[in-house]
């Protein structure tokens, strides 16, 4: 009765759901997956998705990289290339399954036809992203208001000693240092919510790690950690906009620098990891909807900035990458999401793992130059 109800229950979901376990292999594909891609499900279960999915290799992709990763995407969308040479674009989330001890027992991917979405389902995403927009309104406007509402302050103390006392010169020096912090805090909501228009190129990635350490040092004046670094010899340029990389950068070295404290110790990590591949075997005919998502590189960078600091709670580790949210006195809150939306951007990611006393550990995902890549 139980594995009927649960049968019943799959297949009633208005959203597609197909389940691998650790190795890849399909477990679990209901009809409304078979409606939206045209496959199945009869056939589909006991396969390695790879096969299963040979028309949408990025949905493969996802469902393999989702075994690897503790960070994954919530509500997000795809243009999904269909054998027969149209395009649909699909709603997405990915899921990690794992057991009690922690051990990863196999991914899964909801999705829906965001083509066929009814018009009142459109009307409520957009009043959500305009809720989302108002929020970003509201934050900037009470930031500055608070800035604002300091330099009227000590103007107005000013103006009334500055004419016999040398001692008003110091407030309108403080009123100068209150307008430069809103002007600042005004310019990291501005720069969050503006689209990333990237320019990229070969870029020495960990050249770019210690200048971006340099300036964290400055930054903070020199009361940093111990930086231990390893990174392997003969690594390729990433491919990046080598500016907004370094913005990247400095914004997890800072929090790592932040967490870690002048005694603690910062370790960054530069390695090459293979990207799960989703090409044909040797020998295989080429595969519908293959030949695009080839040109994806084989491998990435991968750099691990990892502190020996607090670490975090799991309530403050789910929230770190929401815009605004912070634990820090005067902190804005985007550092990491701005960092998670530029390697993003480029094709990349960031994942973080951290436990109570165990400190935290940041891994940015870089794409590389490839003789594909250079050739356009």
């Amino acid at each position: 009765m139980r594995e009927r109800l649960a049968s019943l229950l799959l297949s009633s979901m208005r959203c597609g759901v197909i389940a691998v376990d650790a190795e890849g292999t399909v477990m679990l594909w209901n009809r409304p997956a078979a409606e939206i891609l045209g496959i199945g499900p009869e056939g589909t279960e006991g396969r390695h998705c790879r096969e299963v999915l040979a028309p949408y290799p990025a949905l493969a992709h996802l469902l393999l990289e989702a075994l690897g990763r503790t960070t994954l995407p919530d509500r997000a969308e795809l243009e999904l290339e269909r054998p027969d040479g149209g395009r649909e674009l699909v709603g997405f989330s990915l899921s990690r399954v794992e057991a009690p001890d922690g051990a990863v027992l196999g991914s899964a991917l909801f999705f829906k036809d965001l083509t066929v979405v009814e018009e009142e389902r459109e009307r409520e995403a957009l009043r959500s992203r305009l809720a989302s927009l108002g929020e970003v309104a509201a934050q900037l406007a009470h930031e500055i208001r608070n800035r604002l509402g300091g330099i009227r302050l000590f103007l107005g103390l000013a103006r009334r000693r500055l004419d016999h006392d040398p001692e008003g010169t110091e407030f309108l020096g403080r009123a100068e240092q209150e307008l430069l912090e809103a002007n600042r805090k005004m310019g990291e909501i501005l720069a969050f919510v503006r689209p990333l228009r990237l320019e990229t190129g070969p870029v020495d990635a960990e050249a770019l790690c210690r200048e971006a350490w340099q300036g964290v040092v400055a930054r903070f004046g020199g009361e940093t950690p111990r930086l231990s670094w390893e990174a392997e010899p003969g690594l390729p340029p990433a491919r990046a906009d080598r500016e907004k990389l370094r913005d990247a950068l400095s914004n997890v070295l800072a929090n790592a620098v932040e967490a870690a404290g002048p005694g603690g110790t910062v370790r960054v990590r530069i390695s090459l990891e293979e990207v799960p591949t989703l090409v044909a075997e040797p020998g295989a005919t080429a595969l519908p909807g293959l030949r695009q998502f080839e040109q994806h590189p084989a491998s990435r960078l991968r750099i691990e900035v990892e502190d020996d600091g607090p670490g975090m709670e799991p309530e403050v580790l789910r929230r770190v990458f929401h815009p605004f949210f912070t634990t820090k006195e005067g902190g804005s809150g985007l550092g990491v999401p701005t960092a998670q939306k530029i390697l993003d951007a480029h094709g990349g990611g960031l994942d973080v793992t951290s436990e109570p006393g165990r400190g935290a550990r940041f891994v940015l995902r870089v794409p590389v130059v490839t003789e594909e890549t250079d050739r356009g």
